[in-house]
């Protein structure tokens, strides 16, 4: 019997290895790069959210800055097709705020926390930052949000639908083809996806979120070729655009 337990021993030991090394090529490397594990992406997400329905649908733990007056970022997310992918990338490069001091002032006004116990541009490099290292442009914390800055500046959902007479209102509402057809004919008439909150008790929704599609050269594309997502805007119901109520803050 011991003459068969030494090469068992060698083998286990050999096999636990082997299963150590695949585990650590799953994982993407210090400097973000992509090891085997499925952190591919296929396309960019580019979110934005209307504040005033994210503090409806959340409740008082959101807290709407004053100097805060449109459309803000939620996130640029790589994605793969059809699936919510990847996420986390990159457990060892954490967030370091004073690399994206220089940007602050913009931040605060475009992309900022809106939770109150929640460092949002903590979790947006931790989820999808660190995912997007093998783009150059995307590449590390200050590429990735001065990018997402940009993207913000240049598809301004705040001006698209202002521009068609749409803007905040506690009492008007809006016709479904009016609030889609004022963004899609910024976007290229490419489809895109168009989330609202909906109140039940009030039996009305509340536009909530906007989300653009982009290649790696940050290229509109089509939506509905890659995502299916929920919450979308009923089409048959009209959309309210709620101001925002800083009072309770």
């Amino acid at each position: 019997m011991k003459n068969y337990l030494a090469p068992l021993f060698v083998f286990c030991v050999a096999l636990l290895v082997y299963a150590k090394q695949k585990q650590g090529d799953n994982f993407t490397s210090n400097n973000g790069t992509v090891g085997s594990k499925d952190d591919h992406f296929d396309f960019m997400v580019f979110t934005q959210q209307w504040p005033e329905a994210f503090r409806m649908q959340t409740g008082p733990e959101v807290s709407i800055p004053k100097n805060v007056t449109g459309w803000t970022i939620h996130g640029v997310w790589p994605s793969q097709t059809k699936k919510e992918a990847p996420n986390f990338c990159n457990n060892t490069w954490h967030f370091n705020e004073s690399v994206i001091h220089d940007l602050m002032p913009q931040l605060s006004l475009y992309w900022p926390n809106l939770l109150k116990t929640n460092n949002l541009w903590d979790h947006e490099w931790t989820k999808h930052g660190t995912c997007a290292a093998p783009l150059p442009a995307l590449h590390g914390e200050h590429n990735y949000f001065a990018t997402g800055l940009r993207l913000n500046a240049k598809y301004n959902i705040t001006e698209m639908l202002a521009t068609n007479n749409i803007t905040p209102s506690a009492d008007k509402a809006y016709a479904y083809k009016d609030v889609e057809g004022a963004i899609r004919k910024n976007v290229n008439n490419m489809s895109f996806v168009m989330q609202c909150y909906y109140d039940k008790k009030a039996k009305k929704q509340y536009i909530s979120q906007v989300m653009l599609c982009l290649d790696k050269q940050f290229g509109l594309l089509e939506c509905d070729k890659y995502l299916s997502e929920g919450d979308l805007c009923w089409t048959t119901e009209t959309i309210q655009y709620p101001p925002f109520q800083y009072g309770y803050n």
